[in-house]
């Protein structure tokens, strides 16, 4: 190979992704488990060190878990009781005057409560340390080339794939990279998305914010009380502040500033003394940010070998941790489907489902997101109206707090809890095989299990025979698809064989039974997934149903497990592939 080949094959890569938060992360580290030659691009020098990104949702956990990176971060993020929802006050010195529990008891209770629905649960961990162990496990995959400080410069679409044109940015050199597919995971303000996206819904903006984080010694105040967030009522100070990090030990404080400068230092201090109600509080300020919120949503999610994903696609308001959390769902939607297309085994009009299940879940997410924030305002606003006493002596009426007490309950179901948004997500696409049954409507609070074709496969208790080792459905699903069923019937092994076979894609047939490799440890397993409608259950590589089956013998079975494969894949009955046509 002469040095041209060589330099022409070093910039070809099967997928690009353009931005390493951690959506890009993600995508990088899917795409490269499943063997593609995949190469990221991100501008900044590394992963965060921002203090921001911290709610790791149970769906987002749930694939960490599967990736190696839940383990990477045992010992990472918050104490449960110590970042235990949010407190309003008028100062701190005053105590709470309302508070919105994400628990009641225990870490241990919290850990019971998630764990009749997923083997992990939600925590608050730093983006800096979630966004380094994705990182870590990305770079374990040879195939994969992870490239900070370097910033794409221009793009442009082929006919056959993209062209991207990237900068170093200490060297400042150029060169020139091809890709069959780009993923714009590049941010709120994408670059990808600025050139390439054809129209945007647009919702309020949350700007001109400041975010001062500080040393003091509050341990035994703001801490004690043991919120993640502290609303101040007090209208000269209003703002919120954060929970200690729990690795360097700063504090959070932040409010809203309508000027470009963030105020000096002096001013900084009065604030948060004054927030505080401890003026002679030794304070040091270690760093200022200034930042602003939008809202949006990308109307067209793919543009011809291009596809975005996370902040790119969808944007809006921190409140409630909707943002890397949806971000990464994205992610694992789309990264087994561009597997796929790439390798052969499915039509490029797989990809189109991917719009079709995530930006359903997209438009809840930006509504839900805009109502946290707003709400969070408009109770904190309307508590202060007519309550002179909060200036002259730092107190509220009885009658205050009786509307804070009586506001911030329904308002935390929606945006503290959301277990129904974090494991309730239902899909509608040509991916999904229906079977007449009809999903639950998705809900923020309410989380109803089922097998129902296009939601999430349900977590269950199994132990494996042969070892008595203990482990949860959502161990055997996230790399491939999967026929799962409650003493299923060997046909249904010897149909889930033929036709992984036929299609050359990885199927296993998972029984589940008194007798079988894995036993369910509870009822929960034959209740979910031993259906009215359906013997056996196909999971998509991403943990979601695809289909639910239901067959007397092997013809049968081949015969409905074949049609719902070449569904789901975008692949005509009549492909001219003599083992399928044999089987069909």
């Amino acid at each position: 190979m002469n040095g041209d080949s060589r330099r022409n094959a070093e910039n070809r890569f099967d997928v690009v992704v353009c931005g390493g938060g951690p959506v890009g992360l993600s995508m990088t580290y899917l795409l490269g488990r499943a063997g593609l030659r995949v190469a990221m691009f991100e501008k900044r020098p590394s992963t965060t060190t921002l203090p921001k990104g911290q709610y790791l949702h149970a769906s987002t956990a749930e694939f960490f878990r599967q990736w190696g990176v839940w383990d990477l971060l045992a010992d990472a993020g918050w104490e449960t009781e110590d970042a235990n929802g949010q407190g309003f006050y008028v100062n701190v010195a005053n105590g709470p005057v309302a508070a919105i529990r994400a628990i009641e008891g225990t870490h241990e209770d919290y850990v019971k409560k998630w764990g009749a629905h997923s083997p992990v649960f939600p925590r608050k961990i730093p983006a800096s340390d979630y966004e380094a162990a994705i990182r870590r496990r990305a770079e374990s995959w040879a195939n994969a080339s992870l490239h900070f400080h370097t910033q794409v410069t221009d793009v442009e679409q082929l006919e056959d794939g993209v062209r991207l044109t990237v900068e170093d940015v200490p060297s400042k050199t150029m060169r020139s990279v091809v890709a069959r597919y780009v993923v714009a995971c590049d941010g709120a303000h994408s670059f990808i998305r600025s050139r390439l996206g054809t129209g945007q819904d647009h919702g309020p903006t949350f700007g001109n914010q400041v975010l001062v984080e500080f040393r003091a010694e509050l341990d035994d105040t703001l801490g004690k009380d043991g919120f993640f967030h502290s609303f101040i009522l007090n209208p000269r100070y209003a703002g919120w502040f954060g929970s200690k990090h729990p690795g360097n030990g700063l504090w959070r404080y932040s409010f809203r500033h309508d000027e470009e400068t963030p105020p000096v230092r002096e001013v900084l201090l009065e604030r948060i003394r004054g927030a505080l109600g401890m003026p002679h509080l030794p304070i040091e300020i270690i760093q200022t940010y200034r930042f602003d919120y939008s809202t949006g949503l990308l109307r067209n999610w793919r543009e011809k070998n291009v596809l975005f994903a996370g902040d790119a696609a969808h944007w809006h308001s921190p409140w409630g941790g909707f943002g890397m959390n949806s971000g990464i769902q994205d992610a694992n939607n789309l990264a087994w489907k561009l597997e796929l297309v790439l390798k052969g085994k499915a039509a490029e009009t797989l990809l189109d489902s991917y719009q079709e299940e995530r930006k359903s879940k997209a438009l809840i997410t930006v509504k839900s997101a805009t109502y946290n924030s707003l709400h969070y305002q408009a109770i904190a606003e309307a508590a202060r109206v007519g309550e002179g006493a909060l200036f002259a002596q730092g107190r509220i009426s009885a009658e205050a707090q009786l509307f804070l007490s009586q506001r911030t309950i329904p308002h935390g179901d929606n945006a503290v809890l959301h277990t129904g948004y974090q494991l309730g997500t239902v899909y509608r696409s040509r991916a999904i095989v229906g079977n007449g049954e009809t999903a639950p409507a998705p809900d923020l609070v309410e989380y109803v299990e089922t097998t129902v074709p296009g939601v999430r496969a349900p977590h269950a208790w199994l132990s494996r025979q042969a070892t008595g080792e203990r482990i949860s459905t959502i161990d055997l699903w996230g790399r491939r698809f999967v026929l799962v069923g409650h003493d299923m019937p060997d046909y249904w092994k010897a149909a889930a064989t033929d036709v992984a076979d036929a299609l050359d894609i990885e199927l296993p047939a998972i029984a589940v039974g008194a007798n079988a490799a894995y036993r369910p440890l509870d009822s929960k397993f034959e209740r979910l997934y031993a259906a009215r409608l359906g013997d056996v259950v196909l999971v998509r590589p991403d943990g979601f149903v695809g289909a639910k089956l239901c067959a007397p013998d092997k013809a049968a079975a081949v015969r409905l497990l074949l049609d719902a494969m070449q569904s789901i894949l975008g692949i005509a009955a009549s492909a001219k592939n003599p083992e399928i046509e044999a089987l069909a």
